[in-house]
C-alpha cells in the first residue's frame, strides 16, 4: 500500500515552492509557463453529484500512486523481477491521505486512510473516460483510482465518508524520488532490531539513518517488516518519514534559495497530477498563500480507526469511531480541541449513525457540525514536531526468515 505517502509529503513541498516562487522576480514569465506546462489533471471535481457542503476550510486528497508504466527493473511493472512486483495499467492509490487545513490555516490534519479499507463505491466514469465503472458495494478503497482516476476516489471519499474534496494531487514512484533525491535524502529511524525484508529488500540496522532514492521508497513501501506485516504498520512509518520531511524542507535552507527552490518546483509540478481547478502555479500560488504559516507544531498526522473486516482478515472496515474523525474535519475541530472539549464537558452524540465493523454507512450529505466532539481514544496521532524515533512499530523478524 505505501507507495506514495510522499503524496503528502509533496502537496506540502509543492505549496511551500510555489509560495516561494514569487521571488523569481525578472524570470518570472518564464518560470510560470514553464511550470505551468508540467502540472496535468485529471478531472473537474464540480462534476460530481450529492457533494457535500463547501466551507472555509480546505480539504486535498493525496494519493500515492503505485503505477509501474514506464518503469523497468526493481519497480517495474509484470515483467519485472523486482521485489516491488505490479503489473503495468494498473494505479491503485497505496498510499491515501486527506489534508484538512483549517478555515482559519492555523492547523492541518492528515488522515491516513488505508488501502485495505473497504467501502462501497459510487458509478465514476472510467479513468480512460470512454465508458463508466459500476458502484459497487464492499469494495476495496484503492481500487477506485485504478478503475476511475483520482475524481473516482475522490467521488468515494465524498459519498462514503461524508467529507468534502476540494482538490486532489496525485504522486508517483518516479516523483517520490526525485523529490528526496534532490532534497540530499530524509532522515530516518529505525527500531530496535533492525528491518530485513526480502519483499522490499531492504535492510537497515536499528538507529537512525539517511535514506534516498531506491533505499527511500523501499521504506515508505515496507510492509512485511514491520509490525504485524500489515499496512496498518507501514502507515505509522511513513507518518514518521513526513515529519521528518517537513522538517528536513524547514531546515535544508532549499526554500530560501531562489535556484534551489526553483528546481525542487521544476521537479514536483513535474511529477503530480491534480484537479483541474488546482491545475495552474496561480492556483497553487493561490493555495500556498493560504498555508504558509504552517508549522510543524499546527500539523497533525492521524490514521482512521479501523476493525478487522470478519469476512476477509487481510481487509480492514472503518471502526465505529471513525465517523468520529469525520465529524471534527466537518466541524473544523482541531484534535487539540476535542482533547480539550472532551476533558470539560460530555462529547455530543454524532447526528450521523457510525458504521458497525463490515456494516458500510453511505452518508447522503455532509454530517451537521459537532462542536465537542471528542478525539477518538483508539486513534494514532504523531504530531509533525514529534521526535522521528518515538512511538513506532516493532520491526517483524517473521517477514526475514
Amino acid at each position: 500500500m505505501a507507495a506514495g505517502r510522499a503524496a503528502q509529503i509533496k502537496i506540502i513541498i509543492a505549496l511551500c515552492s510555489a509560495s516561494l516562487l514569487l521571488t523569481v522576480g525578472g524570470a518570472a514569465s518564464y518560470v510560470y509557463l514553464h511550470l505551468n506546462g508540467n502540472i496535468k489533471t485529471a478531472g473537474d471535481l464540480n462534476t460530481l453529484t450529492g457533494r457535500p457542503k463547501a466551507g472555509p476550510p480546505v480539504n486535498i486528497l493525496l494519493l500515492g500512486s503505485q503505477t509501474r508504466d514506464g518503469q523497468t527493473g526493481q519497480f517495474g511493472g509484470s515483467d519485472s523481477t523486482g521485489s516491488f512486483g505490479g503489473a503495468n495499467g494498473t494505479d491503485l492509490s497505496d498510499t491515501s491521505m486527506l489534508l484538512h487545513v483549517s478555515g482559519d490555516r492555523k492547523h492541518a490534519l492528515v488522515v491516513s486512510i488505508p488501502r485495505d479499507t473497504i467501502v462501497n463505491r459510487p458509478p465514476c466514469p472510467t479513468r480512460d473516460g470512454t465508458g463508466t465503472i459500476p458502484g459497487q458495494d464492499g469494495a476495496m478503497f484503492d481500487a477506485s483510482m485504478s478503475l476511475g482516476g483520482p475524481l473516482c476516489t475522490a467521488a468515494t471519499v465524498e459519498q462514503f465518508f461524508g467529507v468534502r474534496v476540494d482538490h486532489f494531487v496525485r504522486l508517483d514512484f518516479n516523483g517520490f524520488r526525485k523529490i528526496v533525491t534532490y532534497l540530499g535524502g530524509v532522515e530516518v529511524c529505525v527500531p530496535p532490531g533492525g528491518i530485513d525484508d526480502p519483499y522490499s529488500h531492504l535492510d537497515l540496522p536499528a538507529g537512525r539513518h539517511v535514506v534516498t532514492g531506491d533505499e527511500a521508497l523501499a521504506f515508505v513501501r515496507d510492509r512485511h517488516g514491520i509490525g504485524d506485516g500489515s499496512d496498518l504498520g507501514r502507515i505509522e512509518m511513513q507518518k514518521m518519514f513526513l515529519t521528518s520531511l517537513i522538517t528536513k524542507i524547514e531546515d535544508s535552507g532549499t526554500l530560501s534559495d531562489v535556484g534551489k527552490l526553483y528546481q525542487l518546483a521544476d521537479i514536483t509540478t513535474s511529477s503530480i497530477t491534480t484537479d483541474q481547478a488546482l491545475g495552474s502555479v496561480s492556483a497553487l500560488l493561490d493555495l500556498a498563500g493560504q498555508v504558509q504559516g504552517l508549522k510543524p507544531h499546527d500539523i497533525n498526522f492521524i490514521t482512521l480507526p479501523t476493525v478487522q473486516d470478519p469476512n476477509d482478515p487481510n481487509r480492514v472496515d472503518p471502526a465505529p469511531s471513525a465517523q468520529t474523525v469525520w465529524n471534527l474535519i466537518n466541524a473544523d475541530q482541531s484534535l487539540e480541541g476535542a482533547s480539550a472539549a472532551a476533558t470539560t464537558s460530555p462529547a455530543t452524540p454524532s447526528p450521523t449513525t457510525s458504521p458497525a465493523p463490515n456494516t458500510v454507512a453511505q452518508p447522503s450529505g455532509s454530517p451537521s457540525p459537532v462542536p465537542s466532539a471528542a478525539a477518538p481514544t483508539d486513534l494514532k496521532d504523531r504530531p509533525a514536531d514529534t521526535d522521528i524515533c518515538s512511538n513506532l512499530p516493532q520491526p517483524n523478524n517473521v517477514a526475514a526468515n
